[in-house]
């Protein structure tokens, strides 16, 4: 595939758009307001493939579209090539695998350019739709030359999102490298996007929303009911101190960690996050029920009462963190966090 000129700098951010993150609504952040939209990429069809946007079932199985560039001023060109597989196979799953096996030797011959090929074949770690949300995981596809410049980038996004968007149900795509999705945007010179088909936007990246439990930004004030992460100050009989802090663990570890400029993925796959040493103080429940680690053993969770847990804690050489469970106001679990 030739490189094509940089005249297409403002096609890559036009491809961008909202930031991945966690879809469970652990906390609730605003996020920037679009400021333009664009058309789809442009897109041409090789004559010997079909209208159909969805799967269609051929000869030995069946069919889907692979996308790849065309020679030309238009760095977002592509043309649509079909592919064949077993009737069982995800469709999805497919066209990933296919895309990122490169141009067969006929294609390139019609004209097929792509920066993938049998070294990129087996580069699909995962393909997930949920909610027309599809993440595509890539393993570490940033040995690829060119394809973060202007005109690369806008080459392979559109393919990848082209391949993507020819199935209805897709209504945005995730594309991530090992989970991340910083890791695959930052190679692309910009920040973790997501692409849709009418347009996107960039926006950041809202990490704490990755948090696990029910997330680490609930605003000031009593903590709401939820599962939350910290460190407790001050226990009495009737009430606690929290900390509370960001406990992130796979994807959200690794977006973590890059953001703070730490070691990424993090050793043992878990990242805390405590900028605030503000305290709440929250009443604990009459039947609150307390899981510990005791010192002869820091990996069981054992049970232990809640007066005992309070009298023992001053004698012990390490306080792990913890998950509080608070219900109408009331802290009524605590079980402690082994972080190895």
């Amino acid at each position: 595939m030739s490189i094509r000129t940089l005249t297409a700098l403002t096609i890559v951010f036009a491809l961008t758009l909202a930031a991945c993150g966690d879809d469970s609504g652990e906390s609730t952040t605003s996020s920037s307001e679009p400021t333009s939209t664009t058309s789809a990429p442009t897109t041409t069809r090789a004559p010997t493939t079909t209208d159909a946007p969805t799967t269609t079932t051929a000869a030995g199985g069946q069919a889907v579209d692979v996308y790849f560039s065309v020679d030309g001023d238009d760095c977002a060109a592509v043309e649509a090539f079909e592919r064949t597989g077993p009737d069982g196979a995800d469709a999805l799953e497919l066209a990933f695998g296919e895309l990122l096996a490169g141009p067969t030797g006929e294609e390139e011959s019609a004209g097929a350019g792509s920066f993938f090929s049998a070294e990129t074949a087996d580069a699909v770690r995962a393909v997930n739709l949920s909610d027309g949300v599809l993440t595509v995981e890539f393993s570490d596809i940033r040995f690829l030359n060119n394809a973060s410049t202007s005109c690369g980038s806008v080459a392979l996004l559109s393919s990848l999102s082209s391949t993507a968007f020819q199935f209805p149900e897709v209504e945005r795509v995730r594309f991530t490298i090992w989970e991340s999705c910083s890791l695959f945007w930052n190679w692309l010179q910009t920040e973790c996007s997501e692409v849709t088909r009418d347009g996107t936007v960039p926006t950041p990246v809202d990490v704490d929303a990755l948090a696990s439990g029910s997330g680490c930004t609930p605003g000031p004030g009593d903590l709401p009911d939820g599962r939350w992460f910290g460190y407790v100050t001050d226990p009495s009989a009737d009430e606690l101190a929290f900390d509370l802090a960001c406990w992130f663990s796979g994807a959200g570890a690794i977006e973590a960690t890059l953001e703070d400029g730490e070691e990424s993925p993090p050793p043992n796959d878990y990242y805390i996050r405590n900028t605030s040493t503000e305290t709440r103080t929250i009443p604990v429940a009459s039947d609150l029920s307390v899981q510990w680690l005791p010192p002869d053993d820091i990996v069981t969770l054992t049970d232990i009462d809640y007066t005992d847990w309070v009298e023992i804690r001053p004698e012990r050489d390490w306080l792990p963190g913890v998950w509080l469970e608070v219900e109408d106001g009331e802290v009524v679990t605590i079980e402690e966090q082994y972080q190895p």
